[in-house]
């Protein structure tokens, strides 16, 4: 499935300052002018995911320092190619990250402690439009993609 052609635009509706709306138009019969509405930072979280762990019995220093390469995720059945959640997004949703996973944690005399690394996410939440008769049809509302930007750290002793 290719892409027959591809734009980007921004446009900020009235009082909407962080509204981008970008529409390809895909090669699938049936398709048409899809695009993302409503395009919006919902800030940063953390992975669910342990990306590294150190532990130990103190006295001691806990200590993580690695690279990893890590992917964009995305809501479950978005009805857009990814060319379109890209260019609605402003990041290639295909590429991996590399990201710099490093620190440091001193675990007390006495204690067993346990450092686990999980990847920091920035996200964006969309509705994806599509072009029905000249006229824009939301199809689905309230989808999400996240990139990679660090780390985020956990740390439990017992």
């Amino acid at each position: 499935m290719g892409l027959l052609g591809m734009t980007a635009s921004a446009q900020a509706a009235s009082g909407a300052e962080h509204t981008n709306i970008a529409s390809v138009k895909s090669a699938k019969i049936g398709g048409g002018w899809k695009r993302l509405t409503n395009v919006h930072s919902i800030g940063t979280s953390c992975g669910k995911q342990v990306i590294a762990s150190a532990s130990g019995r103190g006295k001691m220093t806990l200590r993580i320092d690695d690279t990893r390469s890590v992917g964009s995720v995305l809501s479950k059945s978005i009805e857009a190619s990814k060319g379109v959640i890209s260019a609605g997004v402003g990041w290639d949703v295909t590429k991996s990250h590399s990201i710099t996973v490093s620190g440091a944690k001193d675990v007390p005399s006495g204690k067993y402690g346990t450092l686990n690394a999980y990847t920091k996410y920035a996200g964006k939440k969309f509705d994806v439009q599509v072009n029905d008769q000249n006229s824009w049809v939301t199809i689905q509302k309230v989808k999400k993609a996240y990139k990679p930007i660090g780390v985020c750290f956990k740390y439990t002793q017992k």
